[in-house]
């Protein structure tokens, strides 16, 4: 059969831009505007080539189809890699005086947060400032790329600069939460920038009534405070995070509990461990959900990051809940022991397993039909967790291994039409040792580029996402392990809580301890900071 024309048709090369007819006929372009200019015209080559193609399948006898398809689909790839190389210009716009700050070019595949990274390069960034960027009355999230928030070449983005002021929250054995005021470094004496031990303004917390304290966080909105204590079979208070005054408890108790993303309800397990929903206004329940029978056994409810769906572990298997009505979607089965936690994807498309089985297991949260076992690990698992921008997920194990997952979405053409199929696979890139062989804690930054890992050990050590390089070590300030660590909501900050009965507070680009925070009798078991 006859080949379409675009078939072996020379294909233009980056790399000699400066050679190039585009770069001879637009003299006075800059470097960046000839090279944005030549990929569009590649890119527009390429989809007429596509154009062409499609309508030479159409025409296609049936049995030749399939081969054309896999030309087709070689070709849709290339538009693809070539949009995502094209440069695009930003324009940013100080919010306020409407004075243009600067002119960036990246590419679509960047990231939010690498924009702030470029538009703030020169300048320095200044930690007692917050940087938000507004696109068509939106905030940009810095995880999000510049493809998905819809900017194009040329578009302008306005710069609002904020003041910050920084609380943490801490959580100890001793029974009490305590608030740190914290200044920020151009906000401190010289004498408390050589002493990073100096005493910060506290403001503690007195729950020695409810007996040992698990847990304590701000909600999202930041507007209240929430405690979890181990009392009564598991107590559940709200707090005013201004006043620091009582606003309720969890209506029938709670063994564990969470804030959704909004900050207006939280999930977990109440004191008979059954799930349950509840107001975070008045602590009322909204819904409760049960066990499939009698004899199994509720270990974790979380909410998926758009709050729609509850995920509950029940033994072996999954529930998914509709968190508006408390009615079961959907039981996955696949797991031949205990779910120990569970994370759904950004987009609330992915749900990713642990089991004490030593595996975990990528699913579709639509479906409920399992992608792919993820093997690897030889003990039981402890953590899951998505990258912000669900491009990659992390598992860690008893068996002290962290191993990083890149999640690829592969399309598969059907035979019988031009539309396609896409299934989502994980690939490990690469695995890191804890020291002393033990897991505490591990979370993505922000912006998804690090993971920050505690193990056994008095440090905190920053991963890159990619290629797992060690890039920075938090260390010199505690004295015995480091139980948990933690970003701020920018990530600028990180916050660790230690088994020495201390926290502290870092700068998350530089390693530097800004803030250690003294005062706690007992092991401190959490620390969560926040600008404010």
């Amino acid at each position: 059969s006859s080949q379409p024309s675009c078939i072996g048709k020379p294909e233009p090369r980056l790399d000699n831009w400066a050679s190039s007819e585009t770069a001879l006929m637009a003299p006075s372009m800059s470097k960046p505007e000839c090279t944005h200019q030549f990929q569009k015209d590649q890119a527009q080559e390429l989809r007429s080539a596509i154009n062409h193609l499609k309508r030479f399948i159409f025409s296609a006898p049936a049995d030749e189809r399939k081969a054309w398809e896999d030309v087709f689909e070689c070709f849709g790839a290339q538009v693809e890699d070539v949009e995502m190389m094209r440069e695009l210009q930003i324009h940013i716009r100080n919010a306020v005086s409407g004075e243009e700050v600067k002119r960036v070019w990246l590419r679509p595949s960047d990231t939010v947060a690498r924009l702030c990274e470029a538009t703030l390069c020169e300048a320095g960034q200044v930690l007692a400032e917050s940087h938000r960027f507004i696109f068509q009355c939106q905030e940009l999230q810095h995880h999000v790329t510049l493809r998905h928030a819809g900017l194009c070449h040329g578009d302008t983005v306005d710069l609002i600069r904020v003041p910050l002021e920084w609380q943490c929250v801490t959580a100890s054995h001793d029974g009490t939460a305590r608030i740190w005021h914290l200044e920020s470094e151009q906000q401190r004496s010289a004498v408390e920038r050589v002493n990073s031990s100096a005493s910060r303004e506290c403001t503690g917390l007195d729950l020695k009534s409810h007996g040992v304290l698990r847990h304590a966080v701000f909600s999202p909105c930041k507007t209240r405070l929430l405690t979890m204590s181990t009392g009564q079979g598991g107590v559940g208070q709200l707090w005013c995070a201004n006043s620091f005054e009582h606003l309720c408890s969890l209506q029938g108790g709670a063994l564990s509990a969470t804030f959704s993303s909004d900050g207006e309800s939280l999930v977990g397990l109440d004191a008979d461990g059954n799930a349950r929903t509840w107001s975070a206004e008045i602590g009322k329940t909204r819904h409760k959900m049960f066990p499939g029978n009698e004899d199994a056994e509720m270990h974790f409810a979380q909410f998926s990051p758009c709050g729609r769906l509850v995920v509950v572990g029940e033994d072996c298997c999954v529930q998914l809940w509709d968190s508006s009505t408390g009615e079961l979607l959907n039981t996955l089965h696949g797991h031949e022991d205990v779910v120990k936690t569970a994370a759904v994807s950004s987009d609330g498309e992915l749900l990713l397993t642990a089991s004490a089985d030593g595996t975990a297991r990528l699913w579709s949260c639509k479906t409920g039909e399992c992608l792919q076992v993820l093997e690897g690990h030889a003990k039981p698992l402890a953590l899951c967790s998505f990258s912000p921008g669900r491009l990659q997920a992390v598992t860690a194990s008893q068996d002290g291994l962290v191993k990083m997952w890149q999640l690829t979405e592969k399309k598969s053409v059907r035979s019988n039409t031009l539309g396609a199929d896409y299934r989502v696979t994980a690939e490990c890139m690469f695995t890191l040792k804890a020291d002393g062989g033990v897991v505490n804690s591990a979370c993505f930054s922000p912006d998804g580029a690090c993971l920050l890992v505690s193990d056994a050990s008095e440090t905190v050590k920053l991963f890159g996402a990619k290629l797992g390089e060690l890039q920075l070590t938090f260390g010199g300030t505690h004295e015995d392990w480091v139980r948990s660590a933690s970003f701020s909501d920018d990530g600028r900050l990180v916050a660790t809580a230690s088994y020495d009965g201390t926290a502290a507070v870092w700068d998350a680009a530089t390693g530097q301890c800004v803030h250690a925070l003294k005062g706690h009798d007992e092991a401190v078991v959490s620390a969560d900071v926040i600008s404010s």
